[in-house]
């Protein structure tokens, strides 16, 4: 995620906040806007005429804020931000869930978070971000009592109902600073106005070392599409969700149910991913689960013929670390997978998902929206499990279900999760790699 505003000059800017009174006569010079340049305060007075109770930051970094209660919004919790230049950028303001747009309620309703069932809680009131040229997002916050912990997860949703983002935010919510409108520039914008995506409705541009990822809303769809660092097309990626699977031709879609994977019980189809690379050509990654929530990963090329492995996209021969990402996660990475070669990034359930190639496997290591750190897991195979992970298992009467077990990396510590039979039952065992019995569960 981009940083337009460090924390600092953030905190530096709030210092200079200007005391406010009330400003129920809109004006040139709004009470607290001393040092606020005039273009921006007649802007501010033209986008927001009936505008009470105005108190000005300087954000820093060429940007000005405006905090301020409407008519509509009596209670406050309206920002605008402003460049330097007079130009409005963003606002934000809250409605409560049910004035949401009906494809928004319809979209949230048809997730993992608005099934009934599902134990997540959803916050009565919705912040909305409308940005001058990017796409208008809201941001729904839902919460969830699990083992005593809550957790807490902002969705964020276009109008067309497209949930672009699942961002854990910890104890507080990730700066909305960070969503800014950007626009592409240099030989990308050139790129963009040359393709079908020209006037697609822009999310987001993260700008890292390692090149330029734009995330956009295309045909209804959300589109990723990745730049090196010398702005070369990298690759295209489409994803279809569930709702979206319609659209996936049908060839490939009879590929998927004739494949070993879905034969093996893994017949539900969670996403599809559309790549479109200069290097690898055109391919389909498909997520499956099984009735145990369990995931395998399948690619096909785009005539439904099965691929061995994952193609490589190139991500790597000009950028040894792979696809960009931010400077703390790169260096987190580098530190604890040295050699690594980051393939993909994406959100899920809160989390950012870096799945990254390490010592021959492929591993996914997981952040929450400050980018700490949460977990790492890979696969191994049963016969790599430590002699005495496989002494316990037998100490305790289990054998192993497959040929495969996960290897858990967390702040808390490191365990092998392995599906086994005991009793005739499958259980769900968690055996450190010293071969302490850490717990067991029924799998049901």
């Amino acid at each position: 995620m981009k940083k337009l505003l460090p924390l600092c000059a953030l905190l530096t800017g709030m210092c200079c906040t200007l005391a406010s009174c009330s400003n129920d006569t809109p004006n040139d010079n709004p009470p607290g806007s001393g040092e606020v340049p005039e273009a921006i305060i007649e802007e501010f007075n033209s986008q927001f005429p009936d505008a009470t109770d105005v108190t000005w930051s300087n954000a820093g970094d060429g940007y000005y804020t405006a905090s301020f209660t409407t008519h509509d919004n009596p209670q406050g919790n309206n920002t605008a931000w402003f460049s330097g230049h007079g130009h409005w950028d963003m606002s934000s303001y809250e409605i409560s869930f049910q004035a949401l747009p009906q494809t928004v309620r319809e979209a949230f309703n048809a997730s993992d978070y608005g099934q009934e069932g599902s134990g997540w809680r959803v916050d009565d009131e919705v912040d909305v971000l409308e940005r001058n040229g990017n796409e208008t997002l809201y941001i729904i916050e839902v919460k969830k009592q699990d083992n005593g912990k809550e957790t807490e997860i902002d969705l964020y949703f276009t109008a067309g109902g497209i949930l672009v983002k699942e961002l854990s935010d910890g104890d507080n919510r990730i700066p909305y600073e960070d969503y800014l409108p950007q626009q592409p520039t240099g030989s990308i914008q050139t790129w963009l106005a040359e393709s079908p995506y020209k006037d697609a409705g822009i999310v987001d541009i993260e700008r890292e070392d390692g090149g330029t990822e734009i995330e956009l809303i295309y045909n209804g769809l959300k589109v990723e599409i990745l730049f090196d660092r010398n702005q070369q097309w990298v690759y295209t990626k489409t994803e279809y969700k569930r709702r979206d699977q319609e659209r996936v031709p049908e060839a490939i879609r009879n590929a998927i149910q004739a494949s070993a994977a879905w034969q093996d019980g893994y017949n539900r189809m969670e996403d599809i991913e559309l790549y479109e690379t200069a290097q690898a050509g055109t391919f389909y990654c498909i997520e499956l689960e099984n009735r145990r929530d369990e995931e395998v990963k399948i690619y096909m090329d785009e005539n439904g013929k099965l691929l061995e492995q994952r193609p490589d996209m190139g991500n790597g021969s000009e950028n040894p670390g792979g696809i960009p990402v931010e400077s703390d996660i790169k260096t987190f990475i580098e530190t604890n997978y040295p050699g690594a070669v980051i393939l993909e990034k994406d959100y899920d359930h809160g989390l950012l998902e870096v799945e990254i190639r390490h010592e021959g496997k492929e591993k996914e290591i997981r952040f929450n929206g400050k980018n700490e750190w949460v977990n790492s897991e890979w696969e191994v195979r049963t016969g790599e499990l430590p002699e005495a992970v496989r002494q316990a298992l037998s100490d305790n009467g289990y054998r192993p279900d497959d040929d495969e077990a996960t290897y858990m990396e967390t702040p808390d510590g490191q365990w092998y999760e392995i599906d086994a039979y005991k009793n005739r039952q499958e259980w769900e065992v968690r055996i450190s790699a010293d071969g302490t019995l850490i717990s067991e569960r029924l799998d049901d």
